[in-house]
């Protein structure tokens, strides 16, 4: 046998609990004998209190901890304690508890023990710790639970502890738990300290009741406690939002002269409060002192006093902050941009955002002009935006997609056309793919326009060079065509889509009828609808609204009423604008009877009516309304009504 060195059994971890014996029985080789085993003896502490058996514990965690499918742990656990004739400390079962890494597991080992150790009774030690394991617990039944087992002490006459109490407090948040958490000092005749108080403030914090946490902040000063920095910046936040102004004053002054020194978010929160009662000289006298008291302001100081300046239309002083704000080397984020801008936009000072940008220039990114791009775009200032993307496309060799879509949408809404088809042109030139998106808003904007020449073009350029057309393209396509009377076009690009990698879908569908049947095509749009069918496609209430108006402006007005009889039987709901397509072609063929009923069916389905259909009823009320009126086709404008005869 190999003999272990001497130093190394030095070393060796001996166990907690000792064992004694004698031997009862032995053959006569000496070979085999049995061995009766003493009761353990208890080491303990220079206390008095039994240790905590190490191995013990550990065999228990093994058991409890095994994964084997056939056999159920805690039988196991149970013979292993009968065979050795063992019981359990609640300090080794508080040290179990601890160790199991599911609150589940901890939860059954802790009903077990009473059930099946003998002489085992839980003891506010072991309570205390199953209570924390369920605080800390993500379980959706962890309060259920905890209910649960405070119901079992009392019942079982076990008297918590304060720390019980500060566990209970730091886990629930509504006004009857925490009632019920403040009987149980009174029950347990138990002393509050700091520590509960702390606790008991941020529960009504959490509730959102700065009263009760006032009134609990108001008896700690009376008992000489103090509250740390976080805790006071939660009742100053709260006494804030609440608009406890006054209230908010006294405590920041405890607070001062308590010796805790109020830090940058504490100033953030005075700051902001005196910001919005419309105080802003105030408010720079906090963000002074803040910065005497040798306070860094962050990010979220910055922008919360630079807010207040702007809501104030401070321009000068904003701007100088904003100064201070760089000179200091923190970064702005778009949030800060926003609130100078719109200060400018709202003060006329636009011009004065080259400063800005100027004073910020170290930070100025790709995604910073992005951000003004867009936002200039969308409040109306397309020239200041062109302007801010020039400069972004003059001192970036790489282009930001954001910032490029965003001056393309501000150019198209502008109606500079031959502006965006360039800047689409000469997006690749900073390393960007100009995507089928950007494509799809500029032929959008040239359908608007009824530019047909150049809609063509580009789709024959994206057909030729890529980016590939999408579904999307298609579809703007087909009602630009529609849009612009170029019918031969849009039947010839839905072609190209079933022919395509692409399929039509409804909308694809939608815009071909809208097309055909606007431009006097009745039939092919209905052929077009029974084909759409055919392949499966549910029409909407979009489709059946535009068939509908189709049929009334050919006076196929049976036609109509039959197809919203249809509608209804195939379950699809029309909508105010149905019914109003469908009262105006009935009243306008003199059918004044069923534009009534038609009316009553409406109010029937619970639809409002709107202002469309007052005209139409107006109309039908009329003393000079006639029961003829003929329609003509116009070869320009379409359908139109001819004067009355």
């Amino acid at each position: 046998m190999r003999r272990r060195h001497p130093f190394l059994l030095h070393l060796r971890r001996s166990y907690a609990t000792k064992y004694s014996g004698r031997i009862v029985k032995e053959t006569s080789n000496g070979r085999l004998f049995a061995v009766e085993v003493d009761s353990p003896t208890f080491q303990t502490d220079s206390r008095g209190y039994a240790l905590p058996r190490r191995d013990l514990i550990c065999k228990s965690l093994r058991i409890l901890q095994s994964t084997s499918p056939t056999s159920d742990p805690f039988l196991d656990l149970s013979d292993y304690f009968k065979t050795l004739n063992l019981t359990l400390t609640t300090s080794e079962a508080s040290e179990i508890l601890k160790s199991l890494s599911s609150p589940t597991l901890a939860l059954q080992f802790f009903h077990f023990c009473p059930l099946t150790i003998p002489k085992f009774k839980h003891d506010v030690f072991t309570y205390n710790r199953m209570l924390l394991i369920l605080s800390q617990s993500s379980s959706e039944d962890r309060f259920g639970c905890v209910r649960q087992i405070v119901d079992e002490m009392e019942r079982s006459g076990v008297r918590g502890a304060i720390s019980t109490v500060n566990i209970l407090i730091g886990m629930f948040g509504g006004a009857e738990e925490l009632e019920r958490c403040l009987g149980l000092v009174r029950k347990w005749e138990l002393r509050m300290n700091g520590y509960t108080y702390k606790c008991l403030l941020q529960a009504y914090l959490r509730c959102k009741d700065s009263e009760r946490a006032l009134h609990v902040y108001g008896e700690m000063k009376g008992r000489g406690y103090v509250l740390d920095i976080f805790a006071y910046n939660m009742l100053l936040d709260s006494l804030a939002k609440d608009q406890k102004v006054d209230q908010a004053r006294k405590v920041y002054e405890d607070m001062k002269r308590k010796h805790c020194e109020p830090d940058e978010y504490t100033y953030t929160i005075m700051i902001r409060m005196t910001g919005r009662s419309g105080k802003p000289d105030e408010s720079l006298a906090f963000f002074q002192e803040m910065l005497s008291r040798g306070c860094s302001p962050n990010l979220i100081a910055y922008n919360t006093m630079i807010q207040v300046l702007s809501r104030s239309r401070m321009v000068d002083k904003t701007i100088f902050l904003f100064s201070k704000m760089m000179e200091n080397d923190c970064r702005p984020n778009e949030f800060t941009y926003s609130l100078i801008l719109n200060l400018l936009v709202s003060e006329g000072q636009l011009a004065r955002l080259d400063e800005v940008v100027e004073l910020s220039k170290k930070y100025m990114n790709k995604s910073q002009y992005a951000y003004l791009v867009r936002t200039l775009s969308k409040l109306g200032h397309a020239n200041e935006a062109h302007r801010m993307f020039c400069n972004m496309w003059n001192f970036h060799d790489y282009g930001d997609r954001d910032a490029y879509l965003a001056m393309l949408e501000s150019l198209c809404n502008a109606k500079k056309i031959t502006e965006a088809l360039e800047l689409l042109s000469k997006i690749p030139e900073k390393g960007l793919n100009a995507d089928t998106y950007m494509h799809n808003v500029v032929l959008s904007a040239l359908g608007k326009l009824k530019q047909v020449s150049h809609l063509h073009d580009l789709y024959e350029k994206m057909k030729k060079d890529g980016p590939f057309p999408d579904i999307f393209t298609y579809n703007i396509l087909i009602a630009s065509f529609g849009r612009a009377r170029k019918v031969d076009e849009a039947v010839k690009v839905f072609e190209e889509l079933e022919n395509s990698n692409c399929r039509p879908d409804i909308i694809s569908y939608n815009s071909l009828i809208n097309c055909l049947g606007k431009n006097g095509d009745v039939d092919e749009a209905h052929m077009r609808f029974r084909e759409m069918q055919e392949k499966g496609f549910s029409p909407d209430v979009v489709t059946y609204s535009t068939l509908i108006e189709c049929f009334g402006k050919s006076n196929k007005v049976e036609m109509a009423c039959r197809l919203l009889d249809e509608m209804l039987g195939e379950g699809c709901c029309p909508n105010i604008v149905t019914y109003n397509i469908l009262l105006d072609c009935l009243e306008k063929c003199g059918r004044t009877a069923e534009a009534v009923d038609l009316y009553a069916r409406l109010k029937q389905q619970g639809l409002t009516p709107d202002s469309i259909t007052y005209a139409v009823l107006e109309r039908l009320q009329s003393a000079s309304h006639r029961t003829v009126r003929i329609r003509r086709q116009n070869p320009v404008t379409g359908w139109i009504v001819s004067p009355l005869r």
